[in-house]
């Protein structure tokens, strides 16, 4: 039977009470000594996205990192590494500085991973969904001991990111694009299947919701939720969160191969009880339409261009003119398809898209800049600044 921790903490808990947390949340699993072997290599995860929004309940607190990294040492650990591989928009060794990850590696002695720098690795997918080889990072891969740290958000995609989806920080980023361009909720099934953690510790000091994973509400939840299985930790996840697992597309694959059960059925809690910390998560917003005379057509985009697209938008309504923006077709997503009846010009936004720059008005970029797609927006639509 998989066991999921919940270990609830004081108001705005300081670098010592979180220790204690996490200390607590993996002693209730069996304790560190159980999973880290004396000598061994620790690769921890955590969850960096682009850096430039780092900050509570956006990026995994480097305090949370911290801790790992030192109780890792403390269990016997030879070397821990912090590995991760951030999104688009900025090279991941800078929003790995930003997000305080370099500062905590050089403070306990832990190796940093850029994993777009770093050598990669072919791991086959037992029973593949939809990809049945996936190129991941070799420091994490290669690891004794292998630590999951996401942040608990929504997300604008997916309704959740927890556990699963935080290893795609382990792949570059073209292979990032190619999730998203075959099916992200199958590959990310087929990516935790091909490598295994040994432990995942959310970091819910501070949660999102709303318009996650990087511009919803951030707000304080002092809690910690470990397990050994991660699958079992996002069953335990949703429901905290409000959310019924059988909404989640990949918590259903998952569950048709047998990872888990929707129902919950085989998980033993332990510490806390869910109801002390569960709360009713503000859905995020999952149509980038939010208003008459704007049409998205979006296949297959990823968070970064989605993001930039919403925050396009509260540009728009800071300058006064969201209301004046009529007969707008955005087309983002690298399966997007420019419809044969299209009479307007569309926008068309984004490398993934390059393949239909004389289409349009296209706006480079991975994602794009602001500053562009606003600059195409008034240009399509006849609104002068």
């Amino acid at each position: 039977m998989a066991k999921v921790s919940i270990v609830k903490g004081g108001a705005s808990p300081d670098a010592g009470e979180i220790r204690r947390m996490i200390e607590e949340a993996v002693d209730l699993l069996g304790g560190f000594k159980s999973i880290i072997k004396k000598g061994g290599t620790v690769a921890v995860k955590p969850n960096i996205l682009t850096g430039k929004l780092s900050g509570p309940g956006v990026t995994t607190d480097p305090r949370v990192i911290e801790a790992l990294v030192r109780l890792s040492f403390e269990a016997g650990a030879g070397e821990v590494r912090i590995v991760e591989g951030a999104g688009y928009g900025v090279p991941t060794s800078e929003a790995l500085e930003l997000a305080g990850m370099k500062r905590v590696a050089e403070e306990t002695g832990a190796v940093l991973v850029d994993v777009d720098r770093d050598e990669i690795l072919e791991v086959e997918v037992p029973d593949p969904l939809i990809l049945e080889k996936i190129p991941v990072s070799r420091s994490f891969y290669e690891a004794n001991v292998r630590i999951n740290a996401p942040v608990m958000k929504t997300h604008d995609q997916l309704i959740m990111t927890l556990g699963m989806k935080n290893m795609k920080g382990i792949i570059q980023k073209p292979t990032k694009r190619l999730f998203h361009r075959i099916g992200l909720a199958k590959a990310v099934v087929d990516l935790n299947k091909a490598v295994p953690l040994d432990l995942t510790v959310v970091d819910a000091i501070h949660a999102m919701e709303g318009l996650g994973p990087s511009l919803g509400n951030v707000f304080e939840m002092d809690t910690v939720i470990a397990s050994t299985d991660v699958y079992s930790l996002d069953i335990v996840g949703a429901r905290i969160m409000g959310i019924d697992p059988g909404e989640l597309e990949y918590m259903k694959y998952a569950a048709e191969q047998g990872l888990v059960r929707l129902d919950g059925g085989g998980i033993q809690m332990v510490g806390e009880p869910l109801e002390s910390v569960a709360r009713a998560f503000e859905r995020p917003p999952m149509d980038l339409s939010p208003q008459e005379g704007i049409t998205v057509i979006e296949k297959g985009a990823c968070s970064a261009c989605r993001g930039t697209i919403r925050s396009v938008y509260i540009d728009l309504e800071n300058m006064g003119i969201m209301d004046r923006v009529r007969d707008l077709v955005m087309l983002v997503g690298p399966q997007a398809e420019i419809p044969e009846d299209l009479e307007e010009t569309p926008l068309i936004m984004g490398i993934c898209l390059h393949h239909l720059k004389d289409e349009g008005r296209y706006v480079v970029g991975c994602p794009p800049n602001n500053d562009k797609m606003r600059e195409a927006i008034m240009e399509l639509t006849g609104i002068e600044a």
